[in-house]
């Protein structure tokens, strides 16, 4: 099963049947843009950062949405402010909109971030986090206990779509699935609620759990599953890469 939609679920779905599995997309999470009431003033005021901190890739894409009747403006002040992009994603999504990312961690999580970033000497007096409405506030807060002014712009927010609930609950009743891929706390929780809502309990007990990340494997390991897959690399293709190798070892020791 996999939890995104999008490019990233359909590349995801493209991989597994290229190795033989039958992928299940069934999108648990969804974005969509934030009006954020300070939106107009930070809009206004971009020339006054230094720094500009991407925490994914959604970041990207919806903070060019609400710049967009500013683009040209925009266009004249990136010369003089710098980028950060925690991932690979998010630095190839800034890449879409000619922007270089000046720095990114070797391990994408909010707490390297803050970390690398002042260990390589960094400097920085004012930076703008444009992120989603779930995000953590770790990257802001290690700023600002230095003294350093973070603001923080909720471009976008998260909702779970509903659509496919009642396909979700068939599949589970019905066994077709081995593992079950969750890409944020969010797309576990939205997962576990139809599990509740149906008592499909009995029926995820030997579901292999894969996670992206530490804060989604602490999610589903606190509702008592064990996280079989959990890539270092925080991203999808990682994952499906580490799923590839667990049941490959699975079947040489059967």
């Amino acid at each position: 099963m996999i939890t995104r939609g999008g490019e990233q679920g359909e590349k995801f779905c493209s991989d597994v049947a290229s190795m033989g599995g039958i992928p299940y997309m069934i999108p648990l999470i969804d974005f969509r843009p934030h009006n954020d009431m300070n939106a107009g003033s930070i809009i206004q005021s971009l020339d006054q950062y230094d720094w500009i901190i991407f925490t994914s890739k959604n970041g990207v894409k919806y903070f060019f949405q609400h710049i967009e009747e500013q683009r040209e403006s925009f266009e004249m002040l990136k010369g003089h402010m710098r980028f950060a992009a925690v991932g690979e994603k998010t630095k190839s999504e800034l890449k879409r909109y000619f922007v270089d990312a000046y720095f990114m961690p070797n391990v994408y999580t909010a707490e390297d971030f803050s970390k690398e970033f002042f260990e390589k000497g960094l400097k920085a007096k004012r930076v703008l986090i444009p992120k989603g409405n779930l995000a953590s506030t770790i990257i802001a807060e290690s700023f600002r206990s230095r003294g350093i002014i973070a603001d923080e712009w909720i471009v976008y927010e998260t909702y779970y779509p509903t659509k496919d609930h009642s396909r979700l609950a068939d599949i589970l009743k019905d066994n077709r699935l081995d593992a079950a891929c969750f890409t944020s706390p969010s797309t576990f929780h939205h997962f576990y609620q139809v599990v509740q809502q149906h008592h499909l309990e009995k029926h995820i007990e030997f579901l292999t759990f894969t996670a992206i990340g530490k804060v989604t494997k602490r999610a589903i390991e606190a509702e008592g599953f064990a996280v079989k897959v959990c890539p270092e690399k925080y991203t999808i293709d990682s994952m499906f890469q580490e799923l590839c190798m667990y049941y490959g070892q699975n079947r040489k020791g059967e």
